[in-house]
């Protein structure tokens, strides 16, 4: 994906996965980086000061930098001693700099494809990981203004890497799609609806979008169909190259693209980068400080480890520390800190349960509650109407695109048999006038018989899709139901929890008012005593 968008892909296992032992053992992971440099202008005396980039090789650029201005200052003093003559007409030459910086991979201008092609096939053998519980994060900038052709290859090859690792373990494949922009908003854009979603940092799962919409896909060409589809028009841009440069260290506050890119390159994933340089198009003291921190962590070595979890267990734990957090809240004063550490908990434990109740943990699920003979809970899971009435609507526009280019075809090659029979055709006029009527009354009907076929096509799908909304509708009014009675549930048992606790309370201030009542009327009826006993002694 282009600039400011990244493309991951990750899988939370679960606690019957297995990951193979060489696998565990060698989890170390560099960062790989593939560099493709725009056309640069050569040096001149308006490039003072400037870096010049040169290919050096297959996998180095060399920068050449001038010397600083102190350097020429005394450059320009030990010129003027040694002309003790006082002529100042000879100017020192400026010395470069000369520094090579070595990537996996540099490419010319020329080779945009070659580049594509040269980063999928370092990261092909991290791709298969994902089935296993791995996660793979690439980033890409400069491609802001062509047409996205990268991503749907990545997908094809993410398909084609995953498939023979899941075996026969049963599970679905399930696309995010979420759009980051530089002032802070996020947007899902297969919801269109949803906007300023959270970014959090969640154990074990990691980088998690907040009340992100997943769907579920086939194989490539429908993730692909679907990121062609919603992927927006905004602008994409990245602090990809600060962030290399080590300039937004104060800005990466959580949730932040600053932050998000950062995680991304130091996070617990393989991690790709693909940079399109251009010279001209920035600063080139950014470029080259980018160079160098991009190389700097190329050369640092991570451990990465799959996602190994079990979402149960893991709700079970936030939900007995949302418990203990809650109780604290009650006996002590409440405080800022207090109650964010609760909210973030609250945040935290909804997405381990959305997690926990994606497709694939529902599929286990159900084979589970049909084995002991317990009721499935898929009904608490309830669909996005307004997600799948946005993929019916592109299913309809595909389908329509078809149509009108299957009737394009037709019409092409009617007009083709057409011009052959005028070229036969070298009769008298009327002949000439009654052939071409027929002709066009042929294509005419030929016209109208393939519209009336799509428009019966588009009819009859746009039914199906009608009955299947309906579907969705019903459940979803189900689930949200259910939801509601599992909420309600939820707060009356906290209410009857803050009830016992206040009760408890109050109790315990009431049995030592009592206490302390019945103390001092001991001490009342002792001091009475020693009152009459001084009343006898003074009488």
């Amino acid at each position: 994906m282009e600039c400011g968008e990244v493309a991951s892909a990750e899988a939370g296992l679960g606690q019957g996965s297995s990951v193979p032992p060489a696998l565990m053992d060698n989890p170390q992971a560099r960062l790989t980086v593939v560099v493709e440099v725009e056309s640069g202008r050569e040096s001149g005396p308006e490039d003072t000061c400037c870096p010049t980039l040169l290919l050096e090789g297959p996998q180095s650029i060399c920068l050449l930098q001038p010397e600083t201005l102190d350097t020429q200052v005394e450059m320009g003093r030990g010129a003027g001693e040694a002309l003790e003559d006082g002529s100042d007409n000879a100017e020192p030459s400026l010395p470069l700099q000369e520094q090579c910086i070595t990537f996996d991979r540099v490419l010319g201008s020329d080779a945009a494809q070659e580049a594509e092609q040269e980063l999928l096939a370092r990261v092909q053998s991290t791709l298969g990981l994902v089935a296993r519980g791995y996660s793979v994060s690439l980033l890409l900038r400069g491609r802001e203004t062509e047409t996205p052709r990268l991503v749907p290859q990545l997908l094809q090859m993410l398909f084609e890497e995953t498939l023979p690792h899941r075996g026969a373990v049963p599970g679905v494949s399930t696309l995010s799609l979420v759009q980051l922009s530089p002032s802070g908003r996020t947007q899902d854009l297969l919801s269109p609806g949803r906007e300023n979603l959270s970014v959090l940092d969640v154990s074990p799962l990691g980088l998690v979008v907040e009340n992100a919409s997943e769907v579920e896909v086939s194989d490539s060409r429908a993730a692909s169909d679907l990121y062609l589809q919603a992927a927006g028009d905004e602008g994409r841009d990245c602090p990809l190259l600060q962030v290399l440069a080590g300039k937004v260290i104060g800005e990466e506050v959580e949730g932040s693209l600053p932050w998000i890119v950062s995680w991304l390159l130091e996070g617990n994933n393989y991690t790709g980068l693909l940079l399109r340089l251009d010279p001209q198009g920035g600063s080139l003291s950014l470029l080259r400080a980018a160079l160098l921190g991009a190389s700097g962590r190329r050369m640092q070595v991570k451990q990465v480890r799959p996602t190994q979890w079990d979402a149960v267990e893991e709700a079970r734990a936030r939900r007995a520390n949302l418990k203990s957090l809650r109780s604290g809240l009650l006996g002590d004063t409440l405080t800022e800190s207090g109650l964010s550490q609760l909210g973030r908990a609250l945040r935290e434990l909804r997405v381990v349960k959305a997690w926990s109740q994606c497709p694939g943990s529902q599929m286990l699920k159900g084979v589970k509650a049909e084995a002991v003979g317990l009721p499935e809970l898929q009904a608490w899971h309830a669909p996005d109407v307004a997600l799948q009435f946005f993929l019916a609507q592109a299913q309809r526009k595909r389908l329509q695109e078809q149509h009108q280019i299957w009737i394009q075809e037709e019409l092409k090659r009617l007009e083709q048999e057409e011009e052959e029979v005028e070229g036969d055709q070298v009769k008298g006029l009327v002949a000439g006038k009654e052939a071409f009527e027929r002709q066009r009354w042929h294509r005419e009907q030929t016209l109208w018989r393939l519209q009336l076929e799509a428009l019966q096509a588009e009819r009859d799908t746009a039914e199906q899709d009608l009955m299947a909304l309906y579907d969705v509708h019903v459940q979803a009014a189900r689930a949200r139901t259910c939801h509601t009675l599992q909420v309600f549930r939820a707060w009356r048992e906290l209410w009857e929890e803050q009830t016992m606790t206040t009760e408890h309370h109050h109790r315990s201030l009431l049995a030592g008012i009592l206490q302390d009542m019945l103390q001092l009327a001991t001490q009342n009826q002792e001091l009475q005593a020693q009152n009459q006993q001084l009343q006898q002694d003074i009488g």
